[in-house]
């Protein structure tokens, strides 16, 4: 059997870490029926990919050349070829998926999504501890409240917190947005809130990392 195996430069000081559903990829699906559609159902040609947003990680691939791509998700690993052809497919820099898996654990019945996002995140600041990672997610899930919390707990670790915003709709599907507290910015990070790729790219190249 052969896989691909990504080896982090060591000179790289710098690296991004992307959530996919709602990110980089526009769901419009219920929450409650995101899982099911993802394990079940899922083609890279039934998504469409988030305005500005591939746009935008290729223009921080050409200002880092080094920097790793690191998309983290909720999604389980028996759709990672799917996620993998469709980031291809709409020229997303390549990169390693960080899934987790589907099923019950002896806790509860579905696994927790934001456990494993701040397991995979501490993971990564234990195992490279010189990279300062941009951290970009959307406000439909509990992306703020993890991004903040690892913020906190390792600020040497992060170089900023973009959060896309999702539209109206988007966010009835999502089932709402993260709790307002979270915007209040209460790390020393810089955060920043857009609705597309455009509007990342302004306070990117503001803050020095474009």
């Amino acid at each position: 059997m052969r896989a691909p195996v990504f080896v982090l430069d060591p000179a790289a000081p710098f690296g991004v870490v992307s959530d996919i559903d709602d990110t980089v990829m526009v769901t419009a699906l219920p929450r409650p029926l995101l899982a099911a559609w993802n394990t079940f159902v899922l083609n890279e040609h039934a998504r469409t990919p988030t305005p500005g947003m591939a746009v935008l990680y290729d223009r921080i691939r050409d200002a880092h050349p080094a920097a790793p791509f690191l998309y983290l998700s909720t999604g389980a690993w028996n759709v990672a070829p799917t996620l993998g052809r469709f980031l291809g497919r709409n020229l997303y820099p390549p990169g390693p998926l960080l899934l987790t898996d589907w099923g019950p654990t002896p806790e509860r019945v579905f696994r927790s999504g934001r456990e494993h996002k701040i397991e995979e995140l501490e993971r990564l600041a234990e195992e490279f501890p010189d990279v300062r990672w941009l951290l970009i997610g959307d406000d439909g899930q509990h992306d703020e409240e993890t991004y903040s919390g690892f913020a906190q707990r390792h600020p040497e670790n992060v170089a900023a917190i973009c959060i896309r915003q999702l539209s109206t709709s988007e966010a009835v599907l999502a089932g709402g947005r993260s709790r307002s507290e979270w915007r209040e910015r209460t790390t020393e990070a810089d955060w920043t809130y857009a609705p597309d790729g455009g509007g990342f790219a302004d306070a990117l190249k503001a803050n020095g990392i474009l």
